[in-house]
């Protein structure tokens, strides 16, 4: 979701949750994907990227990508909305088409973390979504009790940072929005590489908070703080790559958890094409809801689950 989309989409206001239980609220309809994607399959590749077609056209080899894992907690976890930002245009319930990324090319792969301790909460009001709040993540914290659900996809991390620049309403490239580099990615790898072998862990090339037991190297601001999802965070390492998101700042956090900046319920729209997405993923429909429900019902400032670390 970017605060930068002006105009309004028809959107049923999160109210009365019994009504949702008994199905009595209806639901947008779909847009399934031509060829989904989905967690944990690699898909052949669709397009050449940009990389490919300059050593294409130049005859010569190009430098291998710096791939990374960009972790969607929000609105992205529905493929086709995500793919919008690499390939530009839009889906239905968007009001305005996405400029898309240098390289076009759809993710190589998709996955899900499941249960990674950082709080997922919904907050500022967009106009996108009726005046509704969209999702951010508490990055700073550790919240065991309500873990958030991160789908996962392997994309370039050049990519990584044209989503970045998007989702904060500035072009692919914008001097606005520092890009992060492959030395970045490397460091953040190996923050948490030390972090696991202090803590001795072994065992498969997965390292996250729910591993450790520590929320990783700190966030860093790469795009002015008025911003919503300035912040970069890096939630972990997947097959020896950094896994990447972007939420609002540590500043902004204390303030939801303090109670001195308001949070604000999503509406049904919002809450339904998460929900989709999380079903592509695997999860039942009922699941998916109720794991939305659950973190749009708790109270930021009451979570007796975070924990600084």
């Amino acid at each position: 979701p970017s605060q930068m989309l002006a105009a309004r989409v028809p959107c049923v206001p999160r109210a009365r949750v019994e009504q949702r239980r008994a199905g009595r609220i209806d639901r947008p309809a779909t847009n399934p994907s031509p060829t989904p994607l989905r967690c944990g399959v690699t898909p052949p590749p669709k397009r050449m990227s940009s990389a490919t077609s300059r050593a294409a056209s130049s005859g010569g080899d190009s430098p291998p990508s710096t791939y990374v894992w960009y972790a969607s907690f929000g609105s992205n976890i529905l493929l086709e909305r995500f793919e919008c930002y690499l390939r530009g245009g839009r889906i239905g319930g968007m009001v305005r088409d996405m400029p898309g990324s240098r390289d076009p090319s759809p993710p190589v792969a998709s996955s899900l973390w499941r249960d990674v301790p950082y709080r997922l909460f919904f907050a500022h009001s967009s106009p996108t979504w009726a005046g509704g709040g969209v999702a951010f993540v508490d990055v700073t914290s550790l919240s065991p009790t309500l873990p958030t659900a991160f789908r996962l996809y392997r994309i370039t991390l050049e990519q990584f940072n044209d989503v970045l620049a998007q989702e904060n309403g500035m072009e692919p490239g914008a001097a606005g929005c520092r890009e992060l580099t492959g030395d970045d990615a490397a460091r953040l790898v190996r923050h948490w590489r030390m972090e696991a072998s202090s803590l001795e862990l072994t065992g498969p090339d997965e390292v996250h908070a729910g591993t450790t037991g520590t929320t990783g190297p700190p966030a860093e601001s790469r795009a002015p703080s008025e911003l919503w999802y300035g912040c970069v965070k890096c939630v972990g390492v997947k097959d020896g790559e950094p896994v990447l998101t972007f939420t609002c700042d540590a500043n902004e956090t204390r303030g939801f958890r303090s109670g001195d900046i308001p949070t604000n319920p999503p509406c049904e729209a919002y809450v339904d094409v998460i929900a989709r997405g999380l079903v592509q993923c695997g999860l039942g429909d009922e699941e998916a809801r109720g794991y939305l429900e659950d973190r749009v019902e708790a109270s930021m400032t009451s979570d007796a689950g975070a924990a600084a670390t």
